[in-house]
């Protein structure tokens, strides 16, 4: 059997350690080894405790310029892990210290282009893996992500030509194959789509796809405990954000049973709100659990999260906190199964909860998303990758 290495570079909260722990459980029980390399420890700890998985950590760029208006993919990785072709190298460099240190046979990466650059050239098998947003389409220039603000293709191309540079001058001082174009780097090795096309927000641009389900993490977390009350079961997820406390009055006042998960709240904001028809729990819950029985879901847009709560047919509020939770926000708004608070102003969160616990409409168009992807084995999708694993470590 193989050693199998998981990686996990960019990005935030739960939406990367959990869609690579559900990969890692049955290629466990195939006889893999399996080893994280994570952007974040403390989070990965919160899931990986009892697995056995080791936890290293991976040698992520933390120097991230913050307050810009990124309109591509390629300005992403420009101003966030290829800002700087001297820190790339030196960054691509750890990698492969920790390549070393390790032996895999195989990466499996998440969000983790430093990881990819790194393995280039090293004869080193890899694979990418994730949703639409993390896994651009195999084209160049790379597309507008702002398609209501207007960027021609001579910007995009000048965009992608500032990152390709600033790779390639990398990949050239350490001895690796240089790339034609940006995207290159995600299809070189090949890549799994974990989503569904209508929550692919690059569906149009792929020339061919293949779809392979949501990758949920279905195992691990507290079961849910509601509190009491008559109306609608209401599950929020959310993460501190100025008009946060508004939010909070606008569930007290609603009098709906609602339980928050609310990471890293302020401890004011928790003994004030905390009671009635409002439950915190600090800890990760069941989320398989709570998708079947609340009636409604609060979010900030992430993947996994949103696209299990469509597929058990729960309309959502989304609260986007950046550029990938609006566009994932957009999929479901086109969907028409939820509504979106992208200002988030007190006054539209609160006129916007109204109508999804007034208009029937949303819950319908969830439940019809549920409907057209009753065959999808949500809990097979991590273990028909194993077979793929094989056949990559087989080639």
């Amino acid at each position: 059997m193989a050693r199998i290495l998981m990686t996990w570079e960019m990005g935030a909260g739960y939406g990367h350690i959990a869609p690579l722990l559900a990969l890692a459980r049955p290629l466990e029980t195939a006889g893999h080894e399996i080893t994280f390399a994570v952007r974040d420890p403390a989070t990965a700890e919160s899931l990986l405790r009892d697995t056995g998985f080791p936890i290293l950590q991976a040698p992520a760029n933390l120097n991230i310029a913050d307050g810009l208006v990124l309109r591509s993919f390629s300005q992403i990785l420009l101003h966030t892990s290829f800002n700087h072709a001297e820190e790339v190298v030196t960054r691509a460099r750890a990698w492969r210290t920790l390549f070393a240190t390790v032996e895999p046979d195989l990466l499996i990466c998440d969000h983790s282009p430093g990881a990819l650059l790194a393995a280039r050239g090293t004869g080193l098998k890899c694979t990418a893996v994730g949703y639409g947003f993390i896994l651009p389409p195999d084209m160049h220039p790379l597309p507008n992500l702002r398609p209501w603000n207007d960027a021609d293709a001579a910007a995009l191309t000048r965009d992608e030509s500032r990152v390709l540079d600033i790779i390639n001058a990398a990949l050239g001082v350490l001895g690796a194959p240089s790339l034609d174009y940006v995207a290159q780097l995600y299809g070189s090795n090949g890549q799994a789509l974990f989503t569904c096309k209508e929550l692919d927000i690059y569906a149009a641009e792929r020339q061919s796809a293949e779809y392979l389900g949501p990758l949920l993490y279905m195992g691990g977390g507290k079961r849910p405990e509601w509190p009491p009350g008559i109306g609608r079961r209401i599950f929020a997820y959310i993460r501190p954000f100025e008009t946060q406390p508004a939010l909070l009055e606008t569930l007290r006042q609603s009098g709906q049973p609602t339980l928050i998960h609310a990471p890293h709240i302020a401890p004011a904001l928790l003994e004030r709100y905390a009671g009635g028809n409002l439950l915190f729990s600090a800890e990760p819950l069941d989320i398989a659990a709570v998708a079947r029985e609340c009636d409604l879901a609060i979010l900030h847009g992430g993947h996994g999260i949103l696209a299990l709560m469509l597929l058990a047919g729960k309309p959502l509020l989304i609260l986007p906190l950046h550029l990938e939770m609006l566009l994932n926000a957009s999929c479901v708004l086109k969907l028409g199964a939820g509504l979106a608070a992208p200002q988030l102003r007190p006054e539209g969160i609160r006129h916007k909860l109204g109508l999804l616990l007034e208009e029937p409409t949303f819950g319908d168009a969830a439940r019809r998303f549920a409907e057209r992807y009753a065959g999808l084995d949500v809990e097979n999708v991590a273990a028909a990758f194993v077979p793929r694993v094989a056949q990559m470590l087989a080639a």
